[in-house]
């Protein structure tokens, strides 16, 4: 079987889609498939230069003109990759996002099953309409467009039921879907070593993430300002990644005399090797469908707590690591709860077990394999039923 991964995402992109997108490519190699990949990279020279023109007038406008924008160069840009294969024998199309997949099954002449990975937190549109805050005119043609792409997909992954319930009035009727969690496969021996400069006692509270308004690390900040309030001062709270909000949050830190309990750790090629020496991961995330930080935690076997938000609620086990609290005083009285190993212990019991069935690597993939044949039998015999009638 040949598969052709389309994303309109480049591969150094910030995002838990290319961690995706890459580790696919990974275990499909290993499992004998044949692999090709278009991206954003693979845009041809010339097409690249007009969108880079395009891009400098429409995207500064904002709004509406930002949104076409992205949808028309996304789109153009995979189909004119695409098309330079299509002479090559693709069996199926593992798209991670609809527009992308709709463009390379066109490009590669409509012949290509479209199998789609649903990453988005809420729905497409949702996620559009919130942060550009569209207009509802231009909404309602969004809407269109998304029900137009959508129409060529009948099959699709999904790595929570969150996502379908979210999406499922944009999809067509009856289509074929497999519920299949992020998993990982850890490159590498995990350690639980220490930083030899902090202190035998000291409390490491990790998290991992894009630096932003969604990711919400100013909570983080809050509840360690909380902590610091009820005199606990033996923690420290390490934020892993980058984005927008760093400056702005490093100030906050300052200004919140959280100089010695805060490090912003910048974004790092393996982030589970930090969430293994730490004490608690955090995930403050304001809505998340099911992030790779938490599985890599339960990966490195270190305790979760999360908001429990999106999808986040089906990845735990019941009254095991979701907070129960809304304010920060709250929360930091759940953190403070879990400063006592035993406790911890308890909870990376109940998470471990959790994850031994849900977020098993080897039979994810399997099932994912086996809902690609499955794929590529129907359509086999949708064309053949077909043939005649042409």
């Amino acid at each position: 079987m040949n598969v052709l991964i389309a994303t309109y995402l480049a591969p150094n992109s910030p995002s838990g889609v290319v961690t995706y997108t890459k580790a696919l490519a990974d275990d499909l190699a290993d499992a004998g498939v044949g692999v090709h990949t278009v991206d954003a990279t693979n845009t041809p020279v010339l097409w690249r230069k007009f969108l880079g023109i395009l891009k400098r007038v429409m995207r500064p406008m904002g709004g509406a003109f930002f949104v076409l924008y992205d949808e028309f160069a996304y789109f153009t840009g995979i189909y004119l990759s695409a098309r330079k294969l299509r002479g090559a024998n693709i069996d199926l199309i593992h798209a991670q996002d609809p527009r992308s997949g709709v463009a390379a099954y066109l490009a590669l002449g409509r012949r290509a099953p479209i199998v789609l990975t649903c990453h988005f937190n809420d729905d497409p549109i949702k996620e559009l309409v919130d942060h550009f805050v569209l207009k509802p005119g231009f909404t309602k043609r969004l809407t269109n467009w998304y029900a137009y792409l959508f129409s060529y997909i009948s099959n699709y992954v999904f790595v929570s039921n969150y996502a379908y319930t979210q999406s499922k009035h944009l999809l067509p009727a009856n289509v074929n879907r497999q519920i299949l969690r992020n998993t990982v496969k850890l490159t590498g021996s995990v350690s639980k070593s220490r930083p030899a400069e902090l202190a035998p006692d000291t409390f490491i509270i990790s998290n991992v993430g894009y630096i932003d308004e969604r990711k919400n690390q100013k909570l983080l900040l809050e509840i360690g300002r909380e902590l610091r309030s009820q005199g606990i001062h033996n923690f420290i709270i390490w934020l892993i990644g980058d984005g927008p909000k760093r400056a702005e949050y490093e100030q906050l830190a300052q200004q919140s005399d959280l100089n010695n309990h805060v490090r912003f750790m910048g974004r790092q090629a393996a982030p589970w090797q930090l969430v293994a020496q730490s004490d608690l991961y955090v995930h403050t995330a304001l809505n998340d469908n099911c992030p790779y930080s938490i599985v890599e935690a339960f990966a490195v076997e270190t305790p979760v707590l999360a908001l429990p938000v999106g999808g986040i609620p089906e990845m735990l086990p019941k009254d095991a690591g979701l907070f129960v609290g809304t304010t920060p005083a709250d929360l930091a009285d759940e953190v403070a709860y879990y400063m006592e190993p035993a406790r911890r212990e308890q909870l990376i019991d109940d998470q471990r077990a959790n994850a031994a069935v849900s977020f098993n690597h080897r039979a994810n993939l399997e099932k994912l394999l086996s809902f690609y044949r499955q794929t590529v039998d129907v359509s086999a015999d949708t064309v053949t039923q077909l043939t005649p009638v042409l």
